[in-house]
Formats: C-alpha cells, sequence, structure tokens
C-alpha cells in the first residue's frame, strides 16, 4: 500500500518562500522566475528509498514535502532524516489512490451527461434519452454511469476527504 504523506522538516538553505515544482537530483526545483535548485536532503533520503516526490514547499527555513511511499520507505525516510538532525515531522497522511480509471464509455457517457445537464438542479436530460443518443439500453446506460461516478467519488473522496476509502 502506497501513502502520500507530507512531512515537514527544517530547511536553512532557502530564505523565501516558493513552491516545489520539480526535483532533480536531489535538488528541489523551486517555482521562481528562474526555477531556482536548492539542495534538498529529504529529497535525496526518499530517492534512496524509492519514494517519489510529488510537490512541496519552502518557505523561512522550514520545508514541507509531499511524497508517495510505502509504510516501510517512509519509515526509514523518517527515521534518516531525524539521524540528520532535521527534525522531522509528519503533517499528514492519506492512502495514496491513483486517478480513477474510467474505461472510454464512461468517460464520454460523463461528459455527455454533464454538457447535457443530467446533474443540473431543474435536470435537463433524462438517463433514458442519454441511453437513446448512445444507442444503448437505459440499464446499460443506468449501471455505465453509476459505475463511473463511483470511481470518480472514490478518488476524490480518497484525495480531499477525512477518512480511508
Amino acid at each position: 500500500m502506497a501513502l502520500r504523506v507530507t512531512v515537514a522538516f527544517q530547511h536553512k538553505d532557502f530564505s523565501t518562500c516558493s513552491e516545489i515544482v520539480g526535483v532533480n537530483m536531489g535538488h528541489a526545483i523551486m517555482a521562481d522566475k528562474d526555477l531556482t535548485s536548492v539542495k534538498c536532503e529529504a529529497c535525496e533520503v526518499a530517492a534512496r528509498y524509492g519514494a517519489v516526490v510529488v510537490g512541496g514547499r519552502i518557505c523561512n527555513g522550514r520545508a514541507e514535502v509531499v511524497l508517495v511511499a510505502s509504510p516501510y520507505q517512509l519509515g526509514r525516510i523518517l527515521r534518516e532524516l531525524y539521524e540528520l538532525g532535521l527534525q522531522p515531522r509528519v503533517l499528514g497522511r492519506a492512502k495514496f489512490i491513483k486517478e480513477p480509471a474510467l474505461t472510454e464509455d464512461q468517460l464520454r457517457l460523463l461528459e455527455l451527461a454533464y454538457k447535457l445537464g443530467l446533474f443540473d438542479d431543474n435536470r435537463k436530460v433524462t438517463v433514458k434519452e442519454l441511453a437513446d443518443i448512445l444507442g444503448i439500453s437505459p440499464s446499460a446506460a443506468d449501471r455505465k454511469l453509476r459505475r463511473a461516478l463511483k470511481n470518480v467519488v472514490k478518488y476524490y473522496l480518497s484525495r480531499y476527504g477525512r477518512g480511508e476509502f
């Protein structure tokens, strides 16, 4: 199981505030006009254990790095950061869920349903009408639509919700 984790630690090498937009050979690439490259010990450690840094921020001597790692990798990373004197602290942890895997048919149905107003307060189209447009049975349209919505909602809740799904 992979975790999406935000880890805070001390970072004295960058005094201004900026977002991390990438990592290259242990250096954080900052989102300033020059795409400044800053040495990032936590990024080096994460890479050494096979974790992936997916974002973060450095501001006024503190850094927050968002990474995807297994629980085993996370434990090793935190221990090494602590041994380096960076005083790591986990700010947030969630189960990492990849983007929803929608079939082409599900995606097309969702787009059509949205464009034609199925989700509007005063529903402008019915599932039966969508099925007729696509040339499939209403029960097939309903099943595809519900499966697609389930994947999208699961992804959203796993990423922004308060529990694990």
